[in-house]
C-alpha cells in the first residue's frame, strides 16, 4: 500500500523532526502516523534515517563531507546577493537557515521516499502484542529475548526480526540476547533506547509526560529524538527521565525493585522519605492518595510488601509513621499527626 498524502505528511514529519511543528500539526500527524501499518512503518523509517544522518552521529570523515554538501546546498537555493539591501544581513541569515532545512527536508524524503517505494510495495509485516487493563503478558522474542508486558501496552516488531527493532506505547520489562552486531532499539514517543544485551524496564504510556528507563544489569544509551545532544548512557541500578515538554534527559540513582513491582508484586522501601512511598504507592496502584498534614511527607520508613493490597499497606505503615487512611471516591487521605 502507497503513503497516502506524501507530500503534505513529508512536510510535517520534517518540522516535527526539526522541533518546529506547532501542537496542532503534531496532533495531525499522529494522527496519520496512527492511522495505519504503512504510515507508521514509513515514519519510523525516516526517523531512524535521521537520527543517522545527524552530523553528531557521524564519524569525522563524513562529516566533513556534509558539510561540504551543505556548502554547495546553500550556494544553489540562495539568490545573488542584492546591491544595495540595508536589511539584507537579517533576510540572508533567515534565508540560508530556510535553505538549509528545505534541503534537507527534501534530501531525506526524496531518499526515503523512493527507497520505500522501490523496495516495498506492501508493508513487510509486523507482530504485535497487546494487553489491556487488568492484563499482564510474557513472551518471547524472534531473538530469544523476554519480554514483559504491563497492563495497556502495545508492542509492535518486524516478524522477521533481521533488524532488532521495537514500537513500545505502555511499560514492558526487557531481558535482551547479547548481539554485538545488532542493537536492540525501542522507539517510544521523543526517545530511542539502543541496547546490546542487558534487563531493564521502559515506561512510556501515551498520557504521561516523560518516559522512564530503569536498567537492571548491563546498560543503555537513551537518545531524544529532536534533540542533537549526545546519548545519555543509563548504567545499572540507574534511570534516565526523559522530560518531554522539557526536551531534557535526567539520570538518577534508582533501585529496580520499584520500578518493576508491576512484574514482581514485590515493594521495597529503605529509609525511603514518605513523599517518595506515596508517589510510588499512587503510582503502581493508579490512584490518588492525599495528605492533610506535610509533616507526614518527611517521615521516613523501610519497609517491604509482596501481592498486598492498597489499603493494608496503609494501614501497616500508618501505625508506624502516625497517621490513619480513609478511603474516599478519588483515593485515600491520609490524616495524622505524622513522626513528631
Amino acid at each position: 500500500m502507497p503513503v497516502k498524502n506524501f507530500n503534505l505528511y513529508s512536510e510535517l514529519i520534517a518540522k516535527y523532526l526539526a522541533g518546529e511543528a506547532s501542537a496542532q500539526e503534531q496532533e495531525q500527524l499522529f494522527a496519520w502516523i496512527n492511522s495505519n501499518e504503512t504510515n507508521r512503518q514509513f515514519f519510523e523509517e525516516v526517523q531512524h534515517t535521521w537520527q543517522l544522518a545527524r552530523p553528531a552521529a557521524l564519524p569525522p570523515p563524513f562529516r566533513a563531507d556534509l558539510e561540504t554538501a551543505w556548502a554547495k546546498i546553500d550556494s544553489a537555493t540562495s539568490s545573488p546577493p542584492a546591491k544595495k539591501r540595508p536589511a539584507g544581513k537579517t533576510f540572508r541569515i533567515w534565508k540560508k537557515t530556510t535553505a538549509r532545512s528545505i534541503a534537507a527536508a527534501l534530501l531525506l524524503f526524496i531518499g526515503v521516499g523512493l527507497w520505500w517505494l522501490a523496495q516495498r510495495g506492501e508493508p513487510a509485516p509486523w507482530t504485535t502484542l497487546q494487553t489491556t487493563a487488568d492484563e499482564k503478558r510474557e513472551a518471547t522474542l524472534p531473538d530469544g529475548s523476554q519480554v514483559w508486558l504491563n497492563e495497556n501496552t502495545r508492542l509492535s516488531y518486524p516478524a522477521n526480526f533481521d533488524e532488532r527493532t521495537i514500537r513500545l506505547e505502555g511499560e514492558a520489562f526487557f531481558e535482551v540476547q547479547h548481539n554485538e552486531k545488532k542493537p536492540f532499539l525501542i522507539y517510544c514517543k521523543e526517545a530511542t533506547t539502543t541496547v546490546l544485551g542487558t534487563s531493564f524496564n521502559v515506561r512510556a504510556y501515551p498520557k504521561e509526560e516523560r518516559i522512564e528507563v530503569t536498567v537492571e544489569t548491563g546498560k543503555v544509551a537513551l537518545t531524544l529524538t529532536q534533540n542533537d545532544t549526545p546519548p545519555v548512557i543509563v548504567p545499572a541500578g540507574t534511570s534516565g527521565i526523559i522530560f518531554i515538554k522539557e526536551k531534557k534527559v535526567v539520570r538518577e540513582q534508582k533501585k529496580i525493585g520499584n520500578a518493576t513491582a508491576w512484574k514482581t508484586g514485590r515493594l521495597q522501601f529503605e529509609e525511603e522519605p514518605m513523599k517518595n512511598v506515596i508517589a510510588t504507592l499512587e503510582r503502581y496502584f493508579a490512584t490518588t492518595i492525599k495528605v492533610e498534614n506535610e509533616l507526614i511527607y518527611q517521615c521516613p520508613y523501610t519497609s517491604s510488601f509482596d501481592q498486598a493490597r492498597l489499603d493494608e499497606i496503609l494501614l501497616i505503615i500508618g501505625a508506624s509513621v502516625g497517621f490513619e487512611a480513609s478511603k474516599n471516591a478519588d483515593g485515600f487521605v491520609l490524616t495524622g499527626k505524622g513522626c513528631q
